[in-house]
């Protein structure tokens, strides 16, 4: 039977993973990087096989080290998309089932400014180029010079910027509580289930129109059009009345009469603020909007000219109205003046236009972020690379219990004496015991004493337990030692869940450095 998993479930997801680590029992989750040894090619790491063999097993293997990953190192994230000049935006459809598909050409729902200001686009002037950036973060509908309309959603801070975001993610967050920001300002304003945004789909023909300043008014209902209006009776019944600019600006209203030799028109439903003489006007044809919510109105615009005359350019919302889940538009006039026109009126998600920008923009991704400063207090090794990253869930310490500190060295510390060559070891070589038969992969080599001839050798990838008074034997570089002890690594190995791992080119590390990982946790 034909099913889908929806956008839904998988940032149900990502909440669920985000949370687990701000509950009150909370998940212990560790970044965990792995691998000094080179791939076949360094600049083309493999894909990470999901085998038990690689997941459950080789990740600890050649595990270095461990920290933990804080709430405040995690964050929803989206893909990135700068707004830039020349491009064409998807607008807003809610009967779009690839509305937040990945586009092909990067030009997505939204942009992020050069501000770090995110806007969700609700209308791109009939799929033109972008070529004015919008600005601001107000709670209202943001018109540009070039037609298109755009929703403030949220900004990304310094600091969250400084974090998470990067060339192709950014951070993205719906408030709980008033912040005292812009961004809940719009989330408080949303207006559930309002229409927005009509596209014209079908411009029509023949449309009468005719604007101009109120020659008279008598009343909200009774008011006279300027000398240009048409001398013919009822020439303008069935289309509408909208108040352009002064006095009573805004409010729209049908005409259900109008004598052509005074041009005098009433209207169907009065003005609740009365224009005077100093107010513009349009005639236009109807536009009726029909849904199970309520109070959304709107006018159409009419352009003279062209092949079919006279006909229905755009759609101007004079009110959103709320509480539409579906809502179909009408666009009538004088039936011996003006047919064909359609449109399509977009109802805006469960809470409307900027109230939840985690759901509104599909929000299921986490960004991970972790920093890894010098050698987080001696359990990051310093003196080698490493080429793989990941998460692992609850790992147990060494003795069973459960891991909670901040940070572990998982690997194995031999205690060395009697060294030779003045511990000149290869790093990544192979040391083998000539006892025990163990095997590790020499990670680093810290000495002791002056000469270099005794200290402490760390290695991952051990097959077999080094045993004490053994000599160890570098297959590379030939050194031999003797052994004093070896410690195993402060975690319990195969404990917990290996939840993401990734690889990647060598990434070296100094003991004056910090290394900024970021991971891109998709659902």
């Amino acid at each position: 039977m034909p099913g889908i998993v929806t956008r839904h479930f998988r940032i149900h997801n990502a909440e669920q993973f985000q949370e687990a680590f701000g509950e009150s029992a909370a998940t212990n989750m560790y970044l965990y990087i792995a691998r000094v040894s080179a791939w076949d090619d360094d600049n083309d790491p493999p894909t990470p096989s999901d085998s038990v063999q690689e997941i459950d097993y080789n990740s600890w293997k050649k595990m270095l080290a461990a920290k933990k990953v804080q709430t405040s190192d995690v964050t929803f994230a989206v893909p990135r998309y700068d707004w830039t000049s020349g491009k064409i935006y998807r607008e807003y459809d809610n009967t779009s089932a690839t509305l937040h598909a990945t586009p092909a050409s990067a030009n997505g729902l939204y942009v992020i400014s050069s501000s770090y200001n995110v806007y969700k686009c609700l209308f791109n002037n009939k799929a033109a180029t972008s070529t004015v950036e919008p600005t601001g973060t107000s709670t209202s509908t943001l018109v540009t010079a070039d037609g298109y309309h755009w929703k403030y959603m949220y900004t990304v801070d310094a600091a969250n910027a400084l974090k998470f975001l990067s060339t192709n993610w950014q951070p993205i967050k719906t408030l709980a509580a008033d912040d005292g920001s812009g961004q809940w300002d719009v989330q408080a304003a949303a207006a559930n289930g309002a229409i927005n945004i009509i596209d014209v789909n079908a411009v029509g023909d023949n449309y009468l129109t005719n604007t101009g300043t109120l020659a008279a008014v008598a009343n909200s209902t009774t008011m006279t059009l300027a000398a240009g209006a048409s001398g013919s009776d009822d020439i303008y019944t069935g289309s509408s009345l909208y108040i352009a600019s002064g006095l009573g600006s805004g409010q729209v209203s049908n005409i259900t009469n109008y004598v052509g030799s005074t041009k005098v028109l009433t209207l169907g439903s009065a003005l609740s603020i009365t224009p005077n003489t100093s107010s513009t006007y349009s005639v236009g044809p109807t536009v009726t909007i029909t849904g199970d919510g309520t109070g959304a109105t709107a006018y159409a615009n009419v352009v003279s000219g062209g092949a079919n005359g006279n006909t229905v350019n755009y759609i101007n919302m004079v009110s959103v109205g709320a509480g539409y889940s579906e809502a179909t538009v009408a666009i009538t006039a004088n039936t011996s003046h003006g047919s064909g026109a359609t449109a399509t009126a977009y109802v805006a998600p469960p809470g409307g236009h900027g109230s939840d920008p985690v759901q509104e923009l599909a929000g299921h991704n986490v960004i991970v972020n972790v920093q890894l400063d010098g050698d987080e207090s001696g359990t990051f090794m310093t003196t080698n690379d490493f080429r793989t990253i990941g998460l692992i869930r609850d790992p147990l310490l060494a003795n069973g219990s459960i891991a909670t500190g901040t940070s572990f060295d998982q690997t194995t510390q031999i205690t060395v004496s009697s060294v030779t060559s003045s511990g000149a070891y290869t790093l990544d070589e192979t040391i083998t015991g000539g006892t025990s038969g163990a095997t590790g992969k020499l990670v680093s080599f810290a000495n002791t004493n002056a000469s270099n001839t005794a200290g402490v050798v760390r290695v991952i990838d051990t097959d077999g337990t080094f045993s004490a008074s053994e000599t160890i034997t570098g297959g590379t570089s030939s050194v031999t030692a003797t052994v004093g002890s070896a410690a195993l690594g402060s975690l319990k190995p195969y404990t917990g869940d290996v939840l993401y791992t990734e690889n990647r080119g060598p990434i070296s590390r100094a003991s004056d450095q910090i290394e900024d990982v970021k991971l891109i946790v998709k659902f």
